[in-house]
């Protein structure tokens, strides 16, 4: 119930940051060149009307019963695959209406008179949701746990995880399916587990890293089964940009350009540099390069910010559902920001990740607000204890 008390609860240093996310968003794409030349200026347009819809729809959300996710999440969760499931029949050849397929991978819908929807940036929240479903009911159902409960609660969440994993990475979207392995992680972190369980899992994690490593340099056969060729070519061209300047690490070496161009403080993009996608997952590049050190810095610090008032709410929060859905959030921010940053200075692979807030796209910002609005909708119902 809407009240005095529930309006002081609501967190408007989260607001704020993100109006300086808009804000920058706006600027740096109006500053991203375009295949012509010319800035991105009307999709900068676009930008803040999605951003002016997407806000609406946070604050709608924010004074919704989040606990009737509960009830409901498997609604969403079908929805969801259902339209992964469309994507992946029109790989296959089954001719499914408005698949867009003038990208690599068949991850759009194409709307008439709205745009591209990208059905996995959604399924992530819907994967959130869910997975913080099964470990609260898993978790009142079994209040003493051993061995036995704990490997069941982990055939739970992969349950749920795993088809809407699987189905993004047979599009082929490596980027995204790393945020959802991101947000499988961190919410099993605190499933409550045992602890010995948490150390077998990011054993085997760190396993698996160092056997696509080894298989890299002296296995590649088994790293052809996993990968296609473009993915390769990403892990090449992050390995020696230099050497395929031409082709597939032209854009990686762009960016590296366009951030060191800005140097110490800038207010304009070098417009000798041509940079593909500045706009959209590259646009940390044409922050560093129109705003210099000075402005990406600004950046991660409203990250940073961001991030603490999402774990404040969920370590805030008495409810462990509300607690379990700002870490699936947090999980997926963090690992966004990290590889999407990563990639624009060789720190990590190029992968086909935007920038929560401030890339350009309709998908990417509303699914983003959504979770904003859940984040609120968690504080605003967190109940203050005299002792507690």
């Amino acid at each position: 119930m809407l009240n005095r008390d529930s309006l002081a609860k609501i967190d408007y240093t989260l607001f704020f940051i993100i109006f300086l996310f808009a804000c920058i968003s706006y600027l740096s794409i109006s500053m991203a060149p375009l295949k012509s030349g010319a800035p991105a200026l009307g999709m900068a347009h676009r930008q803040i009307a999605w951003y002016i819809f997407s806000t609406i729809v946070a604050i709608g959300i924010m004074f919704f019963d989040y606990d009737r996710l509960k009830r409901m999440h498997w609604i969403f969760y079908g929805i969801g695959m259902a339209l992964l499931l469309g994507l992946t029949f029109a790989q296959l050849g089954v001719p499914i209406p408005m698949v867009d397929k003038s990208h690599g991978a068949m991850s759009w819908y194409a709307l008439p008179g709205i745009g591209q929807l990208q059905p996995s940036e959604f399924m992530k929240l819907f994967m959130i949701v869910s997975i913080a479903t099964t470990i609260d009911k898993h978790n009142e159902e079994y209040s003493i746990r051993g061995l036995k409960e704990d490997m069941l609660l982990l055939g739970k969440i992969a349950l749920v995880s795993f088809p809407p994993f699987l189905l993004v990475f047979a599009q082929p979207d490596l980027g995204t399916a790393l945020v959802m392995f991101s947000i499988i992680v961190s919410m099993t972190l605190v499933s409550g587990i045992n602890w010995k369980l948490i150390v077998g899992i990011l054993a085997a994690i760190i396993c698996g890293l160092a056997f696509f490593a080894i298989s890299w340099f002296h296995f590649p056969e088994i790293v052809n089964i996993f990968l296609q060729s473009h993915q390769k070519n990403r892990f090449l061209a992050w390995q020696d940009p230099e050497k395929y300047s031409d082709d597939f690490g032209y854009q990686l070496i762009q960016s590296l350009k366009s951030i060191g161009s800005g140097e110490f403080f800038n207010y304009r993009f070098n417009s000798a540099i041509t940079l593909p996608e500045s706009y959209n997952d590259f646009i940390f590049a044409v922050i560093g390069g129109s705003f210099g050190f000075v402005g990406a810095v600004t950046v991660i610090l409203l990250f940073f910010l961001f991030i603490s008032r999402v774990i404040k709410a969920a370590v805030e929060t008495h409810d462990p559902f509300g607690s379990y859905i700002c870490t699936g959030i947090v999980g997926m921010v963090m690992f966004q920001v990290f590889e999407n940053i990563g990639m624009t200075i060789q720190v990590m692979p190029v992968t086909g990740i935007t920038l929560p807030f401030l890339s350009y796209g309709g998908s990417s910002l509303l699914s983003s607000m959504i979770c904003v609005g859940i984040v609120q909708s968690v504080r605003m119902q967190t109940q203050k204890f005299m002792f507690s």
